[in-house]
């Protein structure tokens, strides 16, 4: 039987793990300007990293040096949005809601901060421990992988020009944000760009969710 060694992550609410160099919500994020979607609503901050200091702990994630990436997304506690963030390999998806801006992925050199204009999800730090994934496994929780996990689907075009970085299970955030992706058994997924497909891929970094 065939395995796969991914790097389960576990948030802990109030909790800030520097060290760790990954976290989960907070009123601060790596962009100069905040991000707003295509209806001028400011995006809310899903987690950030700072990719030296998290390649300490995983040296096996997909990461680029020297950068800090903070990962943005359409939300509403009153109002249907799942559509607007999901992205199945459909082409009308990726033009309206990846290039659209209704999700956003900062990567950048420079640690340089900005606070969030609206309300923010707790802050919570992020602790590890390898878990061992069977080939039939569909894991509902977050981790870091190399690997696209079960459950991913309509986005094998985009490893040519993408590396994956991390799932972010809905479910594991602090209430009152379970269902942040949507829906509180969604996915998000963080992909960056390989260093060789500059001239190929449109964004750095790309996030979007998808359901069972």
């Amino acid at each position: 039987m065939m395995m796969n060694q991914v790097t389960k992550m576990t948030f802990e609410l109030n909790h800030a793990n520097e060290d760790s160099g990954i976290w989960i919500g907070g009123d601060k994020a790596y962009v100069q300007e905040w991000p707003l979607n295509p209806e001028g609503a400011p995006l809310i901050h899903l987690f950030s990293i700072d990719s030296n200091q998290l390649a300490k702990h995983i040296p096996s994630a997909s990461l680029p040096v020297d950068t800090f990436i903070s990962v943005f997304s359409t939300y509403s506690a009153a109002d249907y949005f799942l559509d607007q963030v999901t992205y199945t390999g459909d082409e009308l998806e990726w033009n309206e809601n990846i290039l659209g801006g209704y999700t956003y992925v900062s990567v950048t050199p420079y640690s340089i901060m900005s606070a969030s204009p609206t309300s923010c999800i707790p802050l919570c730090g992020i602790t590890f421990s390898e878990v061992e994934l069977r080939e039939h496994d569909f894991p509902a929780f977050s981790f870091l992988t190399s690997n696209p996990p079960n459950g991913m689907h309509g986005i094998s075009h985009l490893l040519v020009h993408y590396d994956i970085v991390c799932q972010i299970y809905s479910g594991d955030f602090p209430a009152p944000y379970q269902d942040i992706l949507g829906l509180s058994d969604a996915n998000g997924y963080l992909m960056l760009r390989k260093d060789n497909s500059s001239t190929e891929a449109p964004l750095v970094g790309i996030f979007f969710v998808q359901t069972a």
